[in-house]
């Protein structure tokens, strides 16, 4: 099945990566730590620079040590998981799990606006990483034509409010934190 629906907003879930063994299972780099749907669920892959989404079921997912990995249906050996190495799966906004109130996926957070309390503008969350037990947002501002990046911790000290309708983040940085 091919979507081409263009009302969809589709978000990019992960990135499918090298064969693993000879009948058609992939390792998979899932961007919030693990798949969104279930075995037998449907995820789509990226057809290019068209609108054009391909569907793929999910036929299997196990974890193998660190690696995340996956066989989907008609993918029945290593060629064909070649094929698909490199493609980035998506899937509808509106078919991600839900989550509880304060959890936010990283889609959601990446791009938003990052002020200081007082109103200040910090800059841009451009990337989310996890180090220790946190997530972290590096947020990127140019000043006086020079960039700026800015490390924070996910932590409800330093991030006062998040406003997805406004695409705006309120923080409070320890001292020392934007120096």
């Amino acid at each position: 099945m091919v979507s081409e629906k263009t009302d969809i907003e589709w978000v990019e879930c992960g990135r499918i990566g090298r064969a693993v063994g000879l009948k058609g299972d992939v390792a998979v780099f899932w961007n919030d730590g693990s798949c969104p749907v279930p075995e037998g669920g449907e995820l789509f892959v990226a057809a290019g620079s068209t609108q054009e989404h391909r569907s793929i079921k999910v036929a299997a997912l196990r974890e193998q040590g660190r690696l995340s990995v996956a066989r989907f249906e008609g993918c029945d050996d290593r060629g064909a998981a070649e094929r698909l190495r490199g493609s980035v799966l998506l899937i509808p906004a509106d078919r991600l799990p839900a989550l509880q109130e304060g959890e936010y996926y990283s889609y959601q957070i990446l791009g938003l606006d990052v002020f200081l309390e007082d109103g200040t503008p910090l800059g841009k969350v451009v990337r989310i990483f996890t180090a220790g037990e946190n997530d972290v947002y590096e947020v990127r501002s140019e000043n006086a034509g020079r960039e700026r990046e800015i490390l924070l911790p996910a932590r409800a000290e330093i991030i006062l409010s998040i406003d997805l309708k406004a695409k705006r983040m309120v923080v409070r940085p320890l001292e020392g934190m934007l120096e």
